[in-house]
């Protein structure tokens, strides 16, 4: 990819690009930002955080927000704030009971920077973290930093957070990680019109387990379903019969109320043969549970035989189960996708996303991924994403419809331009992608959508924009807004000074 200079301009200049009658496409210019967070939407408006330069506990970034109206016909950003300060680290920033809050960890003596610092992931020891409001409109502070967590007031030190919002934005959740020696977590879960529903600290000592945190799910009713497992780098207590460190997998259920989890264990293999790979979650719309993963050919396998997914109660009672075995057809179609060799099965396919339907239905969402040398330069690896597979079930755990769309994607640079995002609207399904395209030919890329209808009518895709020389669609993530428009961003690789990439905001609206 070639290097670019950054480009500076805070003007906004827009652009309807759409290639078909389907979308509404509208692009901002190049953020001037060289750190840059997408928040998402808040009441009709696209939010974001830049960084002057990446942080360090010795010296933090200063900050500002921007808030973009949707379409972009107008902007507003914020002063540049300070830095949070000697000693501090910043961790997320969300939407909170219609704040934007902005959460930074700190520790109060220099002997604790260097854990704070830890560079293994999951590992940082955060004594105290800090929660800075902004008024949503004037990007304003409201009142002074408060602490949400104190090491000396719940027993244990933090490793980091992660925050989630229900699918009607009425609720978010926050999850204190404990540090990776410890037994304790801790749950806030606020109501976003009403304010904090409770904050409460659970142990993980009863099940004589060092964790590592998964996913967080919340629901519009206020339920909450963690994925976690046993720590792959530390030993543990579990070991099966032949002595060998056994993984289990963990899943909470915490109800609105905040009342002691339910867990629920999976350990390896989960029946006589059966081994899987890591399980993906969700929270169905009628309230209940979904787990679903790979089952793998052998341990240690990458060959998928078939994929599981069951639904459970709040309390992790089974209410159905179903095993979806593609057919010898799709294996076939996959082989030709499966590069440089022929594998037999299906190999490298991994469920990517499980995306709530109405009531009680929901669609899996999968991707061949498989990452291989590059012979010609070993220090970055070869990534492959080459054929999705979608499979939409009905709330009587009925397959109703079953796709596969081939893609030959490799590259050993662009790999946030890889992957899939989908969102639905009602119980239709669009599923955005990026077209065919092989190493050294990334500039003839597209963005593409395919609507797969409720209806169960066949596949229909289009394409949206096509990339320029240099930004690529970012599949990252998706971020939806209540009247049906979306977010992504677009990226490219830039080398000048602190800058490592330039992002500018696309967003489509399916008509």
């Amino acid at each position: 990819m070639k290097q670019n200079v950054l480009i500076h301009t805070f003007l906004l200049i827009f652009t309807t690009n759409a290639f078909c009658s389907g979308f509404d496409i509208k692009t901002s210019s190049v953020i001037d930002q060289p750190g840059i967070e997408v928040l998402g939407e808040y009441n009709n408006s696209w939010y974001l955080i830049g960084f002057e330069k990446p942080g360090r506990v010795n010296e933090p970034p200063r900050y500002k927000l921007f808030k973009y109206a949707a379409g972009f016909p107008s902007a507003k950003t914020s002063a540049i704030y300070a830095s949070f300060g000697e000693k501090t680290i910043y961790l997320k920033t969300a939407f909170i009971n219609n704040k934007v809050s902005v959460f930074y960890g700190k520790c109060e003596r220099w002997a604790e920077v260097q854990a704070l610092c830890d560079s293994r992931e999951g590992h940082k020891q955060i004594p105290i973290i800090l929660r800075q409001d902004y008024d949503p409109n004037t990007l304003e502070p409201v009142g002074a930093a408060r602490v949400v967590f104190n090491r000396d007031e719940v027993g244990f030190a933090a490793s980091g957070i992660d925050i989630v919002e229900s699918d009607d934005k009425s609720k978010t959740a926050i999850l204190m990680k404990c540090y990776y020696k410890e037994h304790n977590y801790k749950i806030i879960l606020t109501d976003n019109n009403y304010g904090q529903i409770y904050a409460k600290v659970f142990s993980l000592k009863s099940l004589k387990q060092y964790l590592t945190f998964g996913k967080l799910k919340v629901g519009n009713n206020g339920q909450l379903l963690i994925q976690a497992k046993t720590r792959d780098d530390i030993i543990t207590l579990s070991q099966n019969a032949t002595g060998a460190r056994q993984i289990r997998h963990y899943f909470f259920s915490i109800n609105e109320n905040g009342n002691e989890p339910v867990v629920l264990t999976l350990n390896q293999p989960v029946e006589y043969g059966k081994f899987i790979n890591e399980p993906v979650i969700a929270l169905l719309n009628d309230g209940s549970l979904l787990i679903a993963y790979d089952i793998l050919q052998e341990e240690r396998s990458a060959v998928v035989k078939s994929i599981l997914v069951s639904k459970y109660d709040v309390n992790f009672n089974l209410l159905g189960k179903k095993e979806v075995i593609p057919d010898q057809k799709f294996v076939s179609l996959a082989a030709n996708y499966q590069e440089p060799k022929k594998e037999n099965g299906l190999p490298y396919l991994e469920i990517q996303e499980v995306l709530p339907l109405e009531g009680a239905g929901f669609m899996l969402i999968c991707e061949y991924n498989h990452t291989i040398e590059n012979h010609d330069n070993p220090a970055f690896p070869l990534v492959k994403r080459c054929y999705l597979l979608t499979c939409r079930i009905n709330d009587k755990m009925e397959i109703k419809d079953f796709h596969f769309m081939p893609k030959k994607q490799i590259s050993s640079s662009i790999s946030y331009a890889f992957s899939a995002r989908a969102y639905r609207k009602g119980n239709d399904v669009f599923l955005f992608h990026n077209d065919d395209w092989e190493i050294d030919g990334e500039h003839g890329m597209d963005l593409q959508c395919t609507l797969l209808a409720a209806n169960g009518a066949e596949p229909e895709t289009q394409k949206i924009i096509h990339t320029s020389n240099d930004f690529f669609t970012s599949m990252k993530r998706l971020y939806p807004a209540s009247d049906g428009k979306v977010l992504f961003t677009e990226e490219k690789l830039v080398d000048f000074e602190s800058v490592s990439r330039e992002v500018k905001l696309l967003e489509v609206t399916p008509k």
